[in-house]
């Protein structure tokens, strides 16, 4: 399957769920992010690909957590719905929201 078909597949399973328009294309964008950032259909990819992507999300591009939680959504769904794969959702936790505390 090419990267193309994943994003189609993908597009497909995310007009059936119902989902709003601004989840498709959050999930569109990075799922297309993802692939391309190893240049490899998702169909090739794995789990510790996509564990390495979201640490490469949080230390090298230095993304908000709720950024990182739109990847970890878009690539459970990807890989959960469209591929029907099984992951161990153990191994791809979702990012923690760092939370500041007020000066006293």
């Amino acid at each position: 399957m090419t990267k193309e078909e994943v994003l189609s597949k993908l597009m497909f399973d995310v007009e059936l769920k119902g989902l709003s328009k601004n989840t498709k294309d959050e999930y569109y964008s990075r799922v297309k992010s993802y692939q391309n950032h190893y240049n490899k259909p998702a169909t090739e990819l794995g789990e510790e690909d996509i564990r390495e992507f979201l640490r490469y999300l949080t230390t090298e591009k230095k993304l908000a957590s709720a950024s990182v939680n739109t990847y970890n959504s878009a690539l459970r769904f990807l890989y959960g719905v469209t591929l029907n794969i099984k992951l161990n959702l153990r191994q791809i936790p979702r990012h923690r929201k760092q939370r500041k505390f007020p000066d006293i």
